[in-house]
């Protein structure tokens, strides 16, 4: 609602208001002695104080000539009127305010709102007409900055270009009025329509400057932070909420959060409080709507809606917020219902029209979607999001298909001939192993989009770049993943992100996409571990210091865990906490209770509800996971000492060992101080403390590194390779790692192994070439050509240095095999790259040789018998 914004930039260089002085028995104890009427009536504005504005302001206007051309009293007591709900009042003061001021379009602009909040449409749209109209005749009236800015807004409203307006009409007033609060405002609330944030809170920033205590600014800041910042967004809104506790925009915000972290009841408290405000705020009804929908109570869901419609019948706001809600919680399909119901009574609002998009396309309805954004972009090119959406679409055209069963990938062409093919066969062992286990039918194709640049991905997944912490997403149908090029220096396994999130494709649609966070990525790691014991998180120190601290997050709110973590430390706890609630569900109440919950959440049930039918309830499950995790915390190291000191943290080697010698089995103390000395080189007593460390936790990894380093400086090669084992069944992620070890391997001519650490490296990063190298020496050793041809096919595609022996290798494998022509044409393209290549040239004679040799099919091939073809040498 525009009441709001309607107060911001009412105190200008006019004379009028300071020619008004009007006695108050009492002033306001936050005001100051200098306070002037008109600043205490924009002040109880901002406080919420609405009656009160609207007295002062009627005093205030009362007090002007009948030659006054000063509208902003009547404004100032429209937006109050607006903002608790008194819409019919709000209309009275239109009609009274055109009638005083008949060439302002500043009333006409407010009124057209009024109007539909009033039920009058029809008279709306008369009222765009007048403006209009007087502008066109009068336009001489409208030079003066606030005329301008509104003839800015007009023009974006009729469909404008927003550039155009910047240029012709905010600028320039900016330029002339640089302490003009109200430019700061138009340029940052265009600027959040088109989802270019940094401009809008640079705005918004500029606003406060001039008004620290515009609790309607400081709510604008909140929302450009929204995306990126949600910790800057939260301090924002609580400096709004001092100022005014019922400030109805920023208590939407907060109801949007709660809903966000499934904490419905504490959102519908904050709903109710809007509503004691203004009881027909359509937001907050439209928000209880969502709430009432995600809780499977239709009657209310219907009920709240046409509370939310009861003003303005044909508001398409209302089913687009209902719908973006709903595509918040990957509720996709309903949110496309609600979206097109939007485009129903306003073809033209484009927040819908962009909305249903993405939501097309995350239900991989592809051409439908890719017309919308289409569509958008033309009428708006100017949004961030439909320009970021158009633009990815034309850099991904050239991705290559791969189609196996019911999969779809499309990948960068050059990545998808590397590993392309191992993409599909992981797809379909995760498909085989966990669709049977889930009892779930897949609705397909399966959709899975694999991106070379993070910001393509974040664009695809998100509409904007950002989400650097994401390295998958799925939808339900369609996932979207990072590819190893796109994750920069720290590595994470693809295939356990693609295993992840095909775990999601299953448990996403068995449910139909109506589970709770915690639920979905708890499974989803749970299904990790198993699948691969090096892959996802396992309990370590840190994780063990946060389940016995308040960071243990009670299941009944962990969904909020993800929402707005302290750190990303805090967020990787989420997802491990989340798998230990789904492993201590399946140990204690068994697999089949799980799956009658997910059972159940398809139907709509509410979660608490569904584990109190099949698990327990939950106020007992809170209570029995929390020993469970403390039972899980105490495994890490049984008989390991858990005391904690200040001396741990500083670099004294010697405070550390005397320390350590009072508490020799303190885990923590015992790494500490292994540490430091590490770092001085002091290798053999760094072995006897990483020794007794391992002894008491052999489940930590941090010991491992640095013991093998420390090994293989005092020359204990045995015993560094066996530690470096040691930590690869336990680790996934770490290229040093892996090419340590077939350096080892290779050098000890355990060819299984080098075929065993290659293949893990390249679960790591397939397009390194290191591992496809080490794989082609394992094979020649061992003879296996097939393997060989397979390795130098994917090494040959990675431009390596040694071309012409790549080749060449290439042509003798396939030689061996009796595939003659592929042979010639290896051969060929190693003598391309090196000319002088003897051992090639030699071979390409042999294969030539050969194929001369080679007999005319005979006729019984039923093969037309036509003459041999003339053979020639290149």
């Amino acid at each position: 609602m525009l009441g709001m914004t309607f107060a911001i930039g009412l105190l200008d260089s006019s004379a009028a208001a300071a020619r008004v002085r009007l006695a108050m028995k009492k002033q306001d104890s936050q005001s100051g002695a200098s306070e002037t009427e008109a600043e205490r009536a924009i002040r109880l504005f901002n406080e919420g104080k609405f009656d009160d504005s609207i007295s002062l302001a009627k005093l205030i206007q009362a007090g002007l000539s009948n030659f006054s051309t000063e509208e902003k009293w009547q404004l100032l007591i429209i937006a109050a009127q607006m903002e608790q709900g008194e819409y019919a009042k709000a209309l009275e003061t239109v009609d009274a305010a055109i009638e005083r001021f008949p060439n302002s379009i500043r009333i006409r602009w407010v009124g057209e709102e009024v109007c539909r909040f009033n039920g009058q449409t029809k008279r709306a749209l008369v009222i765009m007409e007048e403006m209009r109209e007087l502008v066109a005749a009068n336009r001489f009236l409208y030079r003066d900055s606030a005329n301008q800015i509104l003839l800015g807004k007009l023009i974006l409203k009729l469909g404008g270009d927003a550039k155009g307006v910047l240029d012709d009409y905010f600028f320039p007033v900016r330029k002339r009025e640089p302490k003009n609060p109200a430019v700061y405002l138009a340029i940052g609330e265009l600027a959040m329509a088109k989802h270019d944030y940094g401009l809008a809170a640079e705005n918004f920033l500029k606003l406060l400057e001039l008004q620290p205590k515009n609790t309607d600014a400081i709510y604008q800041l909140a929302t450009a932070y929204k995306p990126s910042d949600s910790e800057k967004m939260n301090a924002a809104v609580q400096s709004a909420l001092k100022i005014n506790k019922a400030h109805v925009p920023c208590l939407l915000l907060v109801a949007d959060g709660q809903i966000s972290s499934e904490n419905y009841e504490d959102a519908s408290n904050t709903l109710n409080a809007i509503l004691e405000v203004n009881p027909k705020q359509f937001e907050a009804w439209a928000y209880k709507s969502v709430i009432a929908h995600l809780q499977n109570d239709p009657e209310k869901e219907a009920k709240f809606r046409n509370e939310a419609l009861s003003s303005w019948q044909d508001n398409p706001a209302v089913d687009h917020i209902i719908g973006r809600e709903l595509s918040e919680k990957y509720r996709f399909a309903e949110g496309e219902k609600c979206q097109r119901r939007a485009l129903v009574y306003d073809r033209r609002f484009l927040p819908a029209k962009m909305q249903l998009a993405n939501d097309l396309l995350r239900l991989g309805q592809q051409r439908e979607g890719w017309e919308l954004a289409d569509e958008v972009f033309d009428a708006d090119q100017y949004s961030v999001l439909a320009h970021n959406l158009v633009t990815l679409r034309d850099e991904i055209s050239d991705f290559k298909t791969l189609k196996r069963g019911g999969f779809v990938v499309r990948m960068e062409a050059e990545e998808a001939s590397i590993y392309g093919e191992q993409v599909l066969d992981l797809v379909t062992a995760a498909h085989d192993k966990l669709v049977e286990k889930y009892a779930v039918e897949l609705e397909s194709p399966i959709f899975i989009e694999i991106f070379p640049r993070q910001t393509d991905f974040a664009i695809r997944t998100f509409g904007i770049p950002g989400g650097a912490g994401f390295l998958g997403v799925c939808f339900g149908r369609v996932i979207t993943m990072n590819s190893p090029a796109a994750q920069g220096v720290g590595l994470t396994s693809w295939e356990s992100v693609l295993w992840h999130e095909f775990c999601h494709v299953v448990t996403l649609q068995k449910t139909k996409n109506k589970m709770p966070r915690w639920l979905s990525e708890g499974i989803s790691v749970y299904e990790e571990k198993l699948a691969n014991p090096a892959w996802g998180d396992t309990i370590n120190v840190q994780y063990r210091e946060m389940i016995f601290s308040e960071d243990l997050t009670p299941v009944s709110k962990l969904s909020g865990a993800f929402l707005r973590p302290k750190s990303p430390l805090h967020l990787q706890f989420a997802y491990y906490e989340s798998s230990l609630v789904v492993e201590y569900i399946i140990e204690n109440f068994g697999l089949p209770s799980l799956l009658k919950v997910l059972d159940d959440l398809s139907l709509g049930t509410p979660i608490n509800d569904a584990l109190r039918r099949h698990v327990a309830p939950p106020e007992f499950i809170d209570k029995e996971f929390a020993k469970f995790a403390q039972a899980r915390a105490d495994s890490l190291a049984p008989d390991a000492t858990w005391d904690k000191q200040e001396q741990m943290k500083l670099p004294n080697v010697e405070v550390l060992a005397r320390w350590n010698e009072d508490h020799p089995d303190n885990l923590v103390g015992l790494m500490a101080e292994a540490q430091v000395r590490f770092e001085n080189k002091e290798w053999l007593k760094t072995i006897s403390l990483l020794e007794r460390a391992n002894q008491l936790s052999p489940v930590t990894k941090s010991p491992y590194p640095l013991l093998a380093r420390a090994y293989r400086e005092i020359g204990e090669k045995e015993k560094e390779f066996a530690t470096l084992e040691k930590f690869a069944e336990m680790e996934a992620d770490s290229v040093e790692l892996f090419t340590t070890l077939l350096e080892v391997t290779t050098g000890k001519k355990d060819w299984e192994k080098v075929k065993k650490y290659a293949t893990r490296l390249l679960a790591l990063n397939p397009l390194l070439i290191t591992p496809h190298r080490y794989l082609s020496i394992a094979a020649e050793k061992t003879n296996d050509d097939e393997a060989l041809i397979q390795s130098l096919s994917v090494l040959a595609k990675m431009n390596p240095l040694d071309a012409a022996d790549v080749h060449f290798r290439l042509a003798s494998a396939h030689f061996r095999k009796h595939q003659l022509v592929l042979a010639k044409r290896q051969a060929m393209m190693a003598l391309d790259k090196a000319p002088r290549y003897r051992d090639a040239h030699s071979l390409f004679l042999k294969i030539v040789e050969q194929l001369d040799g080679e007999k005319v099919p005979a006729a019984s091939d039923k093969r037309p018998e036509t003459p041999p073809a003339k053979k020639e040498l290149p």
